[in-house]
């Protein structure tokens, strides 16, 4: 095992985000008068920023914003190499995406409609469709090239790696869970005649648990596993690949968010400098996984390929207890800086929690247990309800807790009152809604903002930038980790210097690929 602590790394979120327009105060329209889910997402898309005319935009801030297949709203965070500057960024991202809702909303009340509408940072609809949180972490193409689902080369140390990988994947969920309502008679439930019981017992730990289906695939769409294997780098693919991870719950609490990350990049880092895991590696990852969507307490079977019967909680613990020797041994990376106590205090006392099985420690910063601590407290305050009342109220707190909407989601309040943790102060959300982080997203963020203030088409994808009217040649932009280039710094400046007769707009009929034009 080495003590020297690998490079930097980049790492992003991507979160898709349900949509839903709702009346609102005492309009009397119906169902029939407010746009449908597809034609929600349209008019909130049409309230984007200025200066777009599609609806695929990559923001100043170095992020991506765009409508995805099944009208869901999504915002890729731009890449970062610190946990505080990915929660920020992710949190920017979704207040950007609130303003459009708002904005959309008063147009539609200018059109004399009065409605509201939500978007919702959770993984599950009422028919049953989910949407993921998905989470990119760049890594030295050794360490994952010989995995499952690449193909045309041997088996080894890559194989082992996933193996490792995708058992902490499938237990992780008791750390970082974002916690759901268990259907009545689910396994674990606790559900009586009456809906009565410990509020706790009705919770599983996972929404997105029950929809994971292998342990990774090269199809981002028609088979959802935990690991998308599909060989796109974003970067230099000779050095480079990119770890798609597809299981993570949609978390709302920063903490919660900020462990996530802290505990999967710790791991990385421990796994490139050559420690073992392969002990902790389970034989049906996938059983476990699926077990924890119905579990309170995660203590649900995680059997080892040496045949140890341990419970999910037992994995992550040890997990925990060698990632913390590897940062006695390695020091504090730089991605921990000013995070460092969500891995020294937090998870810790998840695990206590869990052990416990009593949430009061924990109920501010990790969403499973905020959620339950919500629920508790209506169930105070509404003595005489049970049966289908109860469960619909639980539906109601869920959903209302993943609500970006500033009126009806419960976040800004549960802040406001200490009731949600923060990890990030609001000055650096508010920096993280126009600056890129210090990556290669500064040079794609100046390139857009020169872009549109003067009003030029441009192409951008996370690695290349192009003008397009005048049209010059891409601009590669290989190394994720790059702040400098002087050939994008010389288009930026030509973009700056060009004059409105240089331009014309260009008809965006039929245009295609990932570029955002201005």
């Amino acid at each position: 095992m080495s003590a020297s602590a690998p490079g930097p790394r980049v790492t992003g979120l991507e979160t898709e985000f349900g949509v839903l327009c709702a009346p609102s105060g005492p309009s009397r329209a119906t169902k029939d008068d407010l746009p449908d889910v597809e034609r929600a997402a349209a008019l909130v898309f049409r309230h984007r920023p200025a200066g777009y005319r599609s609806t695929n935009l990559f923001l100043p801030n170095g992020g991506r914003l765009y409508l995805d297949i099944g009208a869901h709203p999504e915002y890729a965070t731009a890449e970062c190499v610190s946990v505080r500057s990915l929660v920020a960024q992710d949190q920017a991202g979704r207040e950007i995406l609130a303003a459009m809702a708002e904005r959309a909303a008063a147009g539609l009340a200018q059109m004399g409609t009065s409605a509201r509408f939500h978007l919702l940072a959770n993984n599950t609809d009422s028919a049953g469709h989910t949407y993921g949180c998905h989470e990119s972490y760049s890594v030295p193409r050794h360490l994952l090239d010989d995995a499952p689902g690449t193909e045309g080369v041997d088996v080894g140390r890559g194989e082992a790696v996933m193996a490792v990988l995708t058992s902490f994947l499938a237990t992780r969920p008791v750390l970082v869970g974002s916690g759901r309502p268990l259907e009545p008679g689910a396994a674990g439930s606790g559900t009586d005649a009456r809906g009565s019981g410990d509020e706790d017992a009705f919770w599983g730990l996972s929404p997105r648990a029950p929809h994971l289906k292998a342990l990774t695939s090269a199809d981002t769409t028609g088979q959802r596993a935990l690991v998308n294997t599909r060989d796109e780098p974003h970067a230099d693919a000779t050095r480079l690949r990119r770890l798609h991870v597809t299981c993570a719950d949609t978390t709302m609490a920063e903490p919660t968010t900020g462990l996530r990350s802290a505990v999967t990049l710790l791991l990385l880092d421990a796994l490139e400098a050559g420690w073992d895991f392969t002990d902790l590696i389970l034989a049906d990852p996938l059983a476990t996984l699926s077990a924890l969507g119905e579990s309170p307490w995660g203590d649900v079977p995680a059997i080892t390929v040496d045949g140890r019967r341990l419970s999910a909680v037992d994995i992550q613990e040890a997990f925990l207890e060698r990632m913390t020797s590897y940062l006695g041994d390695a020091g504090v990376p730089d991605f921990l800086r000013g995070a460092e106590p969500l891995l020294e205090d937090l998870a810790p006392r998840v695990i206590s929690a869990l052990r416990r099985h009593d949430t009061g420690p924990i109920d501010t910063e990790i969403d499973w247990a905020v959620k339950r601590r919500l629920m508790s407290a209506q169930r105070e305050r509404h003595p005489q309800l049970s049966g289908g009342a109860l469960e619909a109220l639980r539906s109601r707190v869920d959903l209302a807790y993943h609500d970006l909407n500033a009126e009806t989601g419960l976040g800004p309040r549960l802040v406001a009152q200490g009731a949600m943790a923060r990890l990030c102060e609001p000055e650096e959300i508010e920096r993280a809604r126009h600056t890129p982080p210090a990556t290669r997203a500064a040079l794609r963020g100046a390139f857009v903002a020169a872009c549109l203030e003067a009003g030029a088409d441009f192409s951008v994808t996370w690695e290349s930038l192009r003008l397009d009217s005048p049209p010059t040649a891409p601009v590669d932009l290989p190394d994720p980790l790059a702040t400098v280039s002087d050939a994008a710094e010389s288009l930026t400046q030509r973009v700056r210097r060009l004059r409105p007769e240089e331009m014309h707009r260009i008809d965006l009929v039929g245009r295609g690929g990932l570029g955002a034009p201005g």
